[in-house]
């Protein structure tokens, strides 16, 4: 068989898609992998990320295989006015249910496809790992080290990462560390928002405001020297289907011990390579800071668990599932024609 992939980004940059493909002609070397390809170019499995019409035309026996990133104008439709959300709504059912099998990123996304833009379940696969980024070869001693002085991060400190949602969670983590009495520092990586100034003052009301670090503009690349680099990771996003899992991704793979809030989507990810917690419970997320911070056997079991949990989100277990996809479809096209 002859398959395309598009290149619009989903959520991993262009270059992952040369690594897909890749990826898949060493795992499945009997098909023809195209990235792009030319106008009116012909495949017999055409592999989008856009909910529209493919930038490729096809003929003959193709069918279409469309991977869904973007479901904000279902839960979070302040987003965006009525006529918006009707219109991608129009177009999401027509591309949806006119392609052979439809790629969600995790089950909650599966289930609002399902229900909200009513596509046959049947056809709906859930393939996780397409959702973040190929992973790259673990920063050196040296770049580690480069990193931390760069930003003067602290010797051992908690990491947050990005926006947590329109709540903002930080303040609460940062009293939950300095209830454990543990010494770490609080490094706070993303854009900045209102948040910041509320973790500042919040800070500074108990006297602990030197212990707080913002780290707004960084490079891209430098963001896993910063999971490696911390002691723990606090992830606290709001339950929807829409939360990108890459910072828990990447948490995993650097084997930080980290504290996720306990929605479905953080569960699919991180499975039982967590500690779990409501993000109101202020005692609980006290409770698991520390032990994440102080319980080097509890530290050590973590690691292992997330060791063995990100071989799921390994590029070789992407093309497999891929191959698993794509070879199905194959069968049917086989019965058809």
């Amino acid at each position: 068989m002859k398959i395309g992939l598009d290149t619009h980004p989903a959520a991993p940059a262009e270059s992952y898609f040369q690594h897909l493909a890749k990826l898949l002609s060493e795992y499945a070397p009997q098909h023809e992998y195209v990235v792009g390809g030319e106008e009116g170019e012909v495949f017999d499995i055409y592999h989008g990320f856009r909910c529209e019409a493919p930038a490729v035309s096809r003929r003959g026996r193709g069918v279409t295989v469309l991977t869904v990133s973007d479901l904000r104008f279902l839960h979070d439709p302040r987003l965006f006015d009525l006529s918006e959300r009707l219109f991608r709504l129009r177009r999401y059912r027509q591309a949806l249910r006119s392609a052979a099998r439809v790629i969600a990123l995790n089950a909650s996304a599966r289930e609002e496809l399902a229900e909200g833009v009513r596509v046959d379940p049947r056809k709906i696969e859930v393939v996780m790992p397409l959702g973040v980024s190929a992973e790259q070869a673990s920063p050196s001693e040296a770049e580690l080290e480069f990193v931390r002085r760069k930003y003067a991060l602290p010797e051992e400190f908690v990491l947050m990462v990005g926006e947590i949602g329109d709540r903002c969670r930080q303040p609460a983590v940062f009293e939950a560390l300095l209830a454990t009495g543990y010494p770490a520092g609080f490094v706070v990586c993303g854009r900045r928002t209102p948040c910041s100034d509320r973790l500042l003052a919040f800070a500074r009301r108990r006297h602990a405001a030197a212990r707080v670090d913002f780290v707004y503009e960084f490079e891209p690349r430098e963001l896993a020297a910063f999971f490696r680099l911390a002691q723990a990771f606090v992830h606290l996003p709001e339950a929807s289907a829409g939360a990108s899992v890459a910072p828990v991704v990447e948490a995993l793979r650097a084997e930080v011990p980290m504290v996720l809030s306990d929605t479905p989507v953080n569960r699919e990810a991180a499975g039982p390579a967590a500690l779990y917690v409501h993000p109101e419970d202020s005692a609980g997320l006290a409770v698991a800071l520390e032990r994440t911070l102080s319980d080097e056997r509890f530290r050590r079991e973590m690691r292992d668990r997330e060791r063995h949990r990100a071989r799921l989100f390994a590029g070789r277990a992407v093309a497999q599932r891929l191959s698993e996809i794509h070879a199905a479809l194959q069968r049917e096209l086989d019965s058809v024609f």
